[in-house]
């Protein structure tokens, strides 16, 4: 083909574009559409049931043969498992990425067959299930009803019946499920008295089933071979019952006698649902809900739009009463993401068009690219289709990335033909043919640069290659289109459209094009200035090389940034062996909560059931699902702000634990968002030793700041009933042992018989003991077996029951026992900062035979973490080998790889700048980056590489190449940069990726135009010298700066040296026990919040208000902000400091009078400070901000410990008081009366006159004691008063007379748990490190000091040239103590004398503490004591009255002595209220001194 053969077939040139559009057309409307590609890992999940087994049991009789068989599967990643004590097994296996999910699910069912046999009979006989797990939820669909006769039972099932089969077989769908779903079942429930009665067993009811239930072929009359027989006719028989009456009439037995014993006799049928282990609704309402999954490759807004019509459809034959809804419709999120990236596409294409047209300046040039864009983008669609891909969120930002990429082809060839006619008068098809003989070789190279850029990437394994690929591919694709376009249809354009330039332009492009020529003027001087300093080049480049090094390694890592999809769920946890009842009734306030959020549109709840363990009655999981976007705009309503609304509400929640969790990244990665931790135990770990390692790790776990949100999946101990069979008395009485727990697991586990038909289905038939007789452990008494000889023995009369604890569900990880834990990167940290903390706390703190794995997305993150470097480096290979042989040299290509970390050092700026991580994201937008920065050095190479082999001087050549080519590089450069400011400012779904993405690329283009195109013809120079044999000596002239260059690097290499002794927790040797202690170690005061041990309403809100208002926790708290700034401030002191500073001055010298010199001086520089931190000086300085910042905040939560025990006190003293007034007053009641019958008594002369006036005596001293009373009520109300941070007024309290409640006793816990739980002690610690960081600062004040110094800027001696007059400074100091007199050895043996005080200090405390625990102890005891006397004695003392009033009435004995027991009594009482008082006081005490409150 000729050269200029599509400028002179111009028809030609747009055929082609034309079918180039159609193929992208046609496959724009057949491609489908999905949040992201199919990148989730194959998974298969089994399900298995062993009705009646316990998890230990399932765990060794079914999980473990089912695994050592499914072990090694091909493909697998690793797989996990879920042992119930419902009996249930669920094993997931993950397989890898790359691994067909067809086959791999075909494996696991030829292996599952080959492991049947080694299983137990009831398995088999429910049956094995296995699937291949839709990793995508597409849509819920709900059933509800307002009308009581459509409850939950008949919702599920009607779901059941009339719409899942339909919606299953809508094109696309994967998977539905009845979520929470109540199936019917023929539930038989027995009464084990009535069988054992009548001398029958539950295995009698179990052959009766089998046997009359049953399905069975009766054959035919006429069956061929016959003769003289006419009609065939086949014999039915009844077979498998359906009705409740055919099953209540089953005959049990036939007595001798004639009677019959049927079913019904000896049980109860109903129909009802199979299983009331779950509960499931809508906004608190019962519902039947679906969960639908998308077939993979399926286009998710057909499929729900199928669904939806498929639905609507049905709903006309639904009963009046039961309506229908999509809470949850993924497809939402995925249209809106899809619809912002769609806007982000336009805006960027808008602004890339707008700056063609600024840059080209008359509309003939700028319709050029405003065509060859599209037509690139368009028939990218086309082979996306032919590929396989899809329209998703890294496809289309893919697009996005590639207009800034597609547009340079064009506007490079329009802005040279227009060059070139402008400046040689020639004519425009002329121009057009030399334009692109210049041209031709550079388009060819950047493209195959770029593809060089992308296509390694693209074989990379895993997610992380498949998340790569969409990109790679995608922009590739539009490259290649691109570069076409520009070979063929844009030079042909030119030829057509373009025309002279005769006419001035306005006055706006006159401006702009004044300003470019200015710049292109600045440009070139400052290139001139820049060959002339080459060494102060080199050291700066070795400064951005350091930079990027430094930057790349303390930037916070994670693997995809979390994004707001719409909803997350919400996991309780009420203490193991809370039934049903309990969970719903947490479930219905919380559900209540969640409803009234105002960014809250549904909540669905699957009482019974959690997400990590499947079916269990003290656990509830809550999908929240959001409002849309646009309805969330205005007001704190991100699914953040609502989550952390649902976090605050769960702290008045003492009885349960609640998590609030984000659903996965990536659909189907992972259990929730977060972090996915394995505790394995290996070797000869026990359970007991995985228990308290998990104790352990999220003891220190959830300290960790790095952290939040932790949780373990292991149910350790539950409560549990165990039962020791005698076997020996069960032999003797010839009962096999099988039956004695066929019998228990029939009665309490709900044995499926076998089935029966109803409604075209098949459902079960299930035994089980009816409620009343499977309560307690005390009907064990009420099942009977039989004994050889016949007779009828109770289960009692073989075994003995005790209560005790175990697992209530084992996990499994790769055939190892495991604690699954799951945590969330708290709020300023990374995922990789998370991962690695965790990481951490498991080295340090876990035994070895304890080890640590990852799953889900965290796995994902961790295999991903280790290639970046792999990446980068297979990148910068493939750019060096394609130059390599397009410009047919080695040395070269290497002018156009220096100049590209430029680029990456601006994008790891910006992401720092705005506090985003380095993800997968940012990643890709570094690789895109790098081939954009190739691009635009391959332009200046390129056309200083031709006048170099022409003979012109290199310099020349460069200089010259940089001024030619300035123009187009800056075009296409801001025209991809305004084309990223879309992505840098995105808001709505989906936004976290485009930023994350954006960002890196926005910031990289920037310092590629600012600084990148200066150092690109420096080092195409450079290399020229080297290539052509003067490396030697242009070496030696960096002789001077070599030493300084070694210097520097030494030094950073040392900056990680820390000298001094790191902080040990001093060997305290604790006792095994705190004496006095009473209660389990096991359990401690940490349990049992403020809000619990106080149920007073009442003083819980005075607790809350002292907390809020009380000014010393306001001090603490002001306090606390001091300290956080300070240590700020040492933070601060590691990193240098930049400024800048303006400087003019005039100084006049006249050295000997006669020789007067004036120097004026003008500067304008930034200035840099930075000591490097070598020996740990800083570090150690800063390590001491953080122990004096801890020891405020331990001094805060130590002061709302006080706060809350002295209101706690103060309340309950003034209830005493209020108590005792009471009494007084009753007393002075009973004294009136009796002083008036006195004076009575005394006129009629039945007693005398000294009794009158005892009586007299006993009434005043009785009102002395009120006004006592009242001052000291007073006094109290205005200590509370202070206490709560108000003046003087009066306390609401409970009435006197009611009873408080607080417990006998407190739980202790071990003596290493009080000390982590007291803050005065871990505020002692907390001084101690500090005075050992003090010590480290010290010691490393006697090593050398060294600080880098610098400025850059402008300095002159005349104002008017001081921005013509650049000038840089980089300077070292060094400060090495020599002789202070022994100074600097004082001060350090000062910080260890001082650690050796604090040290002491510290163990005082925690003696004391000890102490105060044990005197806290012993007072409760003696309390307890004291008031149960005082009872005795307050009865003792009443009885005495009665008894005194009774003999005085009846004349023994004389007024004075019932005076004398109305004294003994009023005493009894007082003694008594204050002896209660004292006991409160002492729990109160008690409380404070275990660290308990805060």
């Amino acid at each position: 083909m000729k050269p200029g053969f599509f400028i002179d077939r111009p028809v030609f040139s747009t055929v082609l574009s034309l079918v180039i559009i159609i193929i992208g057309i046609v496959g724009l409307v057949m491609l489908p559409v999905e949040q992201y590609p199919q990148i989730t890992p194959p998974v298969v999940k089994i399900n298995a049931n062993y009705p009646g087994a316990n998890a230990l049991t399932v765990s060794q009789a079914v999980a473990t043969p089912i695994e050592q068989e499914l072990n090694g599967t091909p493909g697998m990643i690793y797989m996990q498992s879920n042992c119930s004590n419902s009996g249930n097994l669920n094993i997931t296996v993950t397989f890898d990425v790359s691994a067909d999910p067809d086959l791999s699910a075909v494996e696991v069912q030829n292996r599952i067959k080959l492991a049947e046999s080694r299983l137990p009979a009831e398995v088999v006989q429910n049956g094995i299930s296995i699937e291949k797990q839709s990793p995508s939820q597409l849509m819920t669909l709900t059933l509800m009803s307002d009308d009581p006769k459509f409850d939950e039972i008949y919702l599920s099932n009607f779901a059941t019946i009339n719409v899942l089969d339909v919606i299953r077989r809508i094109p696309g769908v994967g998977r539905v499920s009845n979520v929470g779903s109540r199936y019917y079942g023929m539930q038989i429930w027995v009464y084990p008295d009535r069988l054992a009665d009548m001398g029958l067993t539950v295995k009698d009811l179990q052959d009766a089933l089998k046997d009359q239930n049953r399905e069975s072929a009766a054959g035919e009359f006429g069956k061929q071979p016959i003769l003289d027989v006419d009609v065939t006719m086949p014999v039915t028989a009844s077979g498998r019952l359906s009705t409740v009456e055919e099953f209540e009439n089953i005959v049990i037995r036939a007595n001798s006698d004639g009677s019959i014993v049927r079913m019904r006799d000896v049980a109860r049928v109903s129909l009802e649902a199979s299983s009331y282990s779950t509960e499931s609704g809508i906004n608190g309402k019962n519902a039947a809900i679906l969960s639908i999954y998308m077939l993979p490759g399926a286009n998710a807004l057909e499929v729900a739009e199928n669904v939806r019509a498929a639905v609507a459809e049905i709903s006309k034959n639904f009963p009046d009463g039961v309506e229908y809804n999509f809470p949850f419709d993924m497809t939402e999120y995925i249209s809106q993401s899809v619809h912002e990236v769609y806007k982000t596409l336009f805006e960027a294409l808008f602004l890339v068009i707008l700056v063609v047209f600024l840059s080209l300046q008359n509309w003939r040039a700028a319709l050029i690219p405003t065509i060859a864009v599209p037509i690139s983008l368009i028939g990218t669609f086309g082979f996306m289709l032919i590929m396989g891909f899809s329209l998703n969120m890294l496809t289309l930002l893919g697009l996005i990335l590639a207009i800034g990429i597609v547009v340079d082809d064009a506007i490079v060839v329009v802005e040279n033909v227009e060059r070139i006619i402008n400046e040689e008068k020639i004519s425009v098809r002329e121009a057009t043919h030399r334009a692109m003989g210049e041209l031709s070789g550079a388009l060819i190279a950047t493209s195959l640069v770029l593809a060089a850029v992308f296509v390694p990437v693209s074989f990379l394994g895993g997610i992380t290659g498949q998340l790569y690929r969409q990109f790679s591919v995608t922009i590739v694709v539009s490259v290649l289109i691109s570069t076409v376009v520009a070979l063929t249809l844009s030079p042909a354009m030119c030829a057509i459209l373009l025309r002279p330039t005769k006419h001035s332009k306005n006055i706006v492009f006159r401006k702009i094009n004044e300003w470019l020529e200015k710049g292109n003027s600045r440009y070139t001087q400052i290139l001139s200035r820049v060959m002339l300093h080459p060494r102060r080049i080199i050291a700066g480049f070795g400064m951005a090389l350091i930079a990027i090094f430094v930057l790349n390694r303390t930037l916070p890592t994670s693997f995809i940034p979390e994004e707001d999809q719409g909803f997350f769920t919400v996991e309780v946890e009420l203490p193991e062996g809370a039934t049903l009842e309990r969970t719903r009734t947490v479930s219905d306030r919380l559900i209540a909560f969640l409803d009234n959020l105002p960014g809250v549109a549904y909540v669905q709840n699957v009482t019974g059931s959690s997400n990590r363990l499947g079916a269990t009655q003290n656990r509830a999981t809550f999908t929240v699902i959001l409002k849309p976007w646009e309805e969330r705009k205005s007001g704190k309503m991100g699914v953040e702000d609502v989550m952390e609304s649902v976090r605050k509400e769960l702290y008045y929640y003492p009885e349960i634990k609640g998590y609030v969790l984000r659903p996965p990244v990536i659909p189907g990665l992972g259990e929730s968002g977060g972090l996915e931790m394995q505790l394995e135990a290996r070797g000869e770990a026990t359970w007991s030793d995985l228990r308290q390692a998990t104790d352990t790790f999220l003891y220190y776990a959830n300290k960790a700041p790095e952290l939040q949100g932790v949780s373990s999946a292991l149910q350790a101990e539950i409560p549990q009933v165990y039962f020791d069979v005698d076997r020996d008395r069960a032999k003797f009485l010839g009962i096999p042992i099988a039956d004695i727990f066929s019998t228990m697991k029939a009665y309490l586990g709900s044995v499926y018989v076998n089935d029966f038909n109803m409604f075209n289905r098949i459902y079960r038939v299930y035994i089980q003991a009816e409620a009343p007789y499977r309560a307690s452990k005390d009907n064990l008494g009420l099942y009977f077996v039989r004994t050889q000889k016949g007779t009828m023995v109770p289960l009692t009369a073989l075994g003995t029951t005790k209560y005790t604890t175990g697992p209530g569900t084992i996990k499994r990880f790769n055939m190892f026992t495991t604690a699954s834990i799951n945590a969330v990167a708290a709020h300023g940290y990374s995922t990789g900062e998370a991962m690695a903390a965790m990481e951490k706390l498991a080295k340090e703190h876990l035994p070895e035979n304890i080890s640590v794995e990852w799953s889900g997305l965290s796995y994902q993150e961790k295999k991903a973490g280790g290639e970046t470097g792999f990446i980068m480096a297979l990148v910068f290979l493939f750019v060096f080998l394609f130059l390599a042989a397009q410009y047919e040299s080695w040395i070269v290509p290497i002018a156009v790889l220096l100049s590209l970390p430029i680029a990456a050092l601006g994008a790891y700026l910006g992401i720092w700048i705005t506090g985003l991580e380095n993800d997968i994201y940012f990643q890709i937008g570094l690789v895109t980056l790098i081939g954009l920065a190739a691009k635009n050095a391959i332009l200046i190479v390129e056309f200083a590489k031709v006048q170099v082999d022409s003979g012109v001087d290199a310099m020349e050549a460069a200089i010259h190449a940089a001024k030619m080519r300035f123009r187009p590089i800056l075009m296409t450069s801001l025209a991809f940069v305004l084309g990223m400011l879309p992505m840098v400012l995105a808001t709505g779904p989906g936004s976290a990726s485009r930023h994350s993405i954006g960002t890196g690329i926005f910031f990289g283009m920037l310092f590629a135009i600012t600084l990148g195109i200066v150092l690109i013809p420096f080092f195409f120079v450079l290399v020229n010298k080297l290539r052509r044999g003067f490396h030697i000596g242009y070496l030696l002239r960096f002789r001077r700066i070599l030493p300084a260059s070694v210097i520097v690097a030494a030094m950073f290499a040392f900056s990680s040296c820390k000298v001094g002794k790191e902080y040990v927790s001093p060997d305290l040797n604790l006792p095994e026990q705190i004496t006095g202690q009473t209660s389990s170690a096991d359990s401690s005061v940490s349990d049992i919040p403020w809000q619990s041990l106080y149920q007073d309403t009442l003083l819980q809100k005075l607790v809350g208000r002292a907390l809020e208002n009380n000014k010393d926790m306001k001090v603490a708290a002001a306090k606390i902000k001091e300290m956080v700034a300070a240590k700020r401030i040492n933070f601060s002191k590691m990193f240098p400091s930049v400024g800048a500073m303006l400087y003019g001055g005039k100084e006049v010298l006249n050295y000997g009078g006669d020789n007067r010199k004036p120097k004026p001086e003008f500067d304008a520089k930034m200035t840099l400070n930075w000591e490097l931190d070598l020996w740990g000086n800083l570090r150690w300085a800063n390590q001491a901000g953080i122990a004096a910042y801890m020891q405020q905040v331990e001094a805060q939560r130590a002061l709302k410990l006080t706060i809350i025990a002295a209101v706690a006190a103060g309340y309950y003293e003034l209830c005493a008081l209020d108590e005792e007034l009471s009494i007084v007053r009753q007393t002075l009641e009973a004294r009136k009366e009796g002083a008036r019958l006195a004076k009575l008594r005394y006129e009629g002369g039945l007693t005398s006159e000294t009794s009158y006036n005892q009586a007299l005596v006993e009434l005043a001293r009785t009102e002395t004691l009120i006004p006592d009373l009242e001052y000291k009520i007073q006094v109290k109300e205005s200590d509370l008063s202070l206490l709560l941070g108000d003046y003087t007024h009066g306390i609401e309290r409970r009435k006197a007379g009611n009873e408080f409640c607080l417990p006998d006793a407190l739980p202790v816990g071990l003596p290493s748990s009080l000390m982590e739980r007291r803050p005065d002690i871990r505020q002692s610690e907390m001084a101690l490190k500090e005075a050992n960081a003090k010590v480290g600062i010290a010691y490393t004040n006697m090593f050398p000091r060294i600080a880098l110094t610098g400025n850059l800027g402008f300095e002159s001696d005349e104002l008017g040239n001081l921005l013509k007059s650049p000038a840089w400074q980089l300077a070292g100091n060094l400060l090495q103590p020599l002789f202070a007199m022994g100074q600097n050895l004082a001060k350090w043996n000062v910080a260890k004398a001082q650690y050796e005080q604090c040290a002491y200090k510290y163990e005082k405390d925690v003696i004391s503490a000890f102490k105060e625990v044990n005197d806290g102890l012993i007072s409760v005891r003696k309390a307890k004591e004291v008031r149960l006397s005082q009872e005795k004695l307050e009865l003792a003392a009443r009885k005495y009255l009665d008894l005194a009033k009774l003999q005085y009435m009846n004349g023994v004995i004389s007024y004075m002595n019932v005076l004398d027991a109305q004294r003994e009594l009023l005493n009894a009482q007082i003694g008594l209220n204050k002896a209660q008082c004292n006991e409160r006081l002492s729990i109160i005490y008690l409380y404070k001194a275990l660290g308990g409150g805060w």
